[in-house]
C-alpha cells in the first residue's frame, strides 16, 4: 500500500475531518443554504468554546489523566469577567484577572492531583461542584447582564468577513500544537503519559509535569469563557454547563488516546468542529434538538470503530508483509 495513503488512514484528524467533509456535502444536497458561507463560517465560530475547552483537556488527557471540571472553570472564569467588568475595571486588568482565575482553578486540580495524589476523576469532580457553587456565590445566584460594550466589541469584528475570534482561535491552535512537537519540556507531558515511572527513570520531572497539564487546562478554559462572554453578552448560571463531556468527547474524536502518550491540539479542534457542525446539521435537516446528544453519540462510536477497523486493516497487512519478507529471506538462505 502507498505510503501516503497508509499515513492518511493512520491518522484520525484525517479521518474525521473526510468523514466532516462527507457529512458536509449530503447535509448540503436536501439543504442547500447549509453549503452557503455563512453558514459554515458560523459552525466555525460557534465551535470556538468548546474547541478552546478541548485543546485544554487535550494536556490532561495526554498524562494519562481526566479532568471533568473544564467547563466549570469556563463558567467560573465567565463569571470573573462579567463581575469585574459591571464593576467598572479596565477591559485589560478585568481579562487578567479572568486569566489568572483559571490559572488558578487548574492550579488547584494540580496540587489535589500532583501532590495529595487524589485520583483525577475524584479530584476534578469535586471542583467541578465547588468552581459551580463559587459562580452562584460571586453573582449572587443570578445572571450577569448589561456587560459593557468593550467586551461584545471584539465578536462583531472581521477580516476577510471571518470573525476575529475564528482567526484568533486558529492561531491558538496552531501554536499550541507547534510548541507541542518543537519544544523539549513540551514533550514531556506524552513521555509521562505513555510511562509515566519510565519517564522519571529518564529524568524527566512528571510531578512538574502533570502540574502543568492542569494548569493549562485552566488556562484554555479561561480564554474560552472570554470568547463565550463576548459572544453571547451576559452571563448565565449554567454557562458551558456539560461541555466536559463534549470536548473528552471531541478529544477522543480527534485522536487523543484516553490511555496517555497520544494526541494533538490541532485533533482535539478538530473534534469539537466536528462535533459542533453535527449539531448544525442536524438543525439544517429540521430534526428535533432533542436527539442531538443521541445522534453525535452514535457518530461518535462510528468513528471510533471505523478508526478502530482501518487500524486493525493496517496492522494485518503490515504482519503480513513481514512475514512474507522473512519467507523470502529464510528461502534465499536456504539456496
Amino acid at each position: 500500500m502507498n505510503k501516503k495513503l497508509k499515513s492518511v488512514l493512520q491518522s484520525r484528524e484525517l479521518l474525521v475531518l473526510f468523514l466532516l467533509f462527507i457529512l458536509i456535502i449530503s447535509t448540503g444536497l436536501f439543504n442547500s443554504n447549509f453549503l452557503k458561507a455563512n453558514s459554515i463560517i458560523e459552525i466555525f465560530n460557534t465551535s470556538l468554546t468548546l474547541m478552546l475547552i478541548a485543546v485544554g483537556e487535550m494536556f490532561v488527557i495526554i498524562t494519562r489523566g481526566i479532568d471533568v471540571s473544564v467547563a466549570a472553570i469556563t463558567g467560573l472564569s465567565a463569571v470573573v469577567l462579567g463581575t469585574t467588568l459591571n464593576m467598572g475595571w479596565p477591559i485589560a486588568l478585568a481579562l487578567l484577572a479572568t486569566i489568572a482565575t483559571g490559572i488558578l482553578a487548574g492550579a488547584v486540580n494540580a496540587v489535589g492531583v500532583t501532590f495529595l495524589k487524589v485520583p483525577p476523576i475524584i479530584m476534578t469532580l469535586g471542583t467541578l461542584g465547588i468552581y459551580r457553587g463559587l459562580m452562584r456565590i460571586i453573582a449572587g445566584g443570578s445572571w450577569i447582564e448589561r456587560l459593557p460594550q468593550n467586551i461584545k466589541n471584539p465578536n462583531i469584528w472581521r477580516f476577510l468577513d471571518i470573525p476575529f475570534f475564528v482567526w484568533l482561535s486558529i492561531a491558538i491552535v496552531i501554536v499550541t500544537s507547534i510548541i507541542s512537537f518543537k519544544y523539549k519540556k513540551a514533550r514531556y507531558l506524552y513521555a509521562v503519559g505513555d510511562n509515566a515511572n519510565g519517564a522519571f527513570l529518564l529524568g524527566i520531572p512528571v510531578k512538574l509535569s502533570l502540574f502543568s497539564a492542569y494548569t493549562l487546562a485552566g488556562l484554555f478554559s479561561a480564554l474560552a469563557a472570554i470568547v463565550y462572554t463576548s459572544q453571547i453578552g451576559f452571563i448565565s448560571m449554567n454557562a458551558a454547563d456539560g461541555f466536559e463531556l463534549k470536548a473528552i468527547a471531541a478529544c477522543v474524536l480527534g485522536g487523543v488516546g484516553l490511555m496517555g502518550g497520544v494526541g494533538t491540539a490541532i485533533g482535539a479542534a478538530i473534534g469539537a468542529l466536528f462535533l459542533t457542525a453535527v449539531r448544525s446539521m442536524l438543525v439544517f435537516l429540521g430534526i428535533p434538538g432533542i436527539l442531538d446528544n443521541a445522534f453525535a453519540g452514535a457518530i461518535l462510536l462510528l468513528v471510533v470503530y471505523i478508526d478502530y477497523r482501518v487500524r486493525k486493516s493496517l496492522e494485518y497487512k503490515q504482519i503480513q508483509a513481514r512475514a512474507q519478507s522473512e519467507d523470502s529471506t529464510n528461502t534465499g538462505v536456504n539456496q
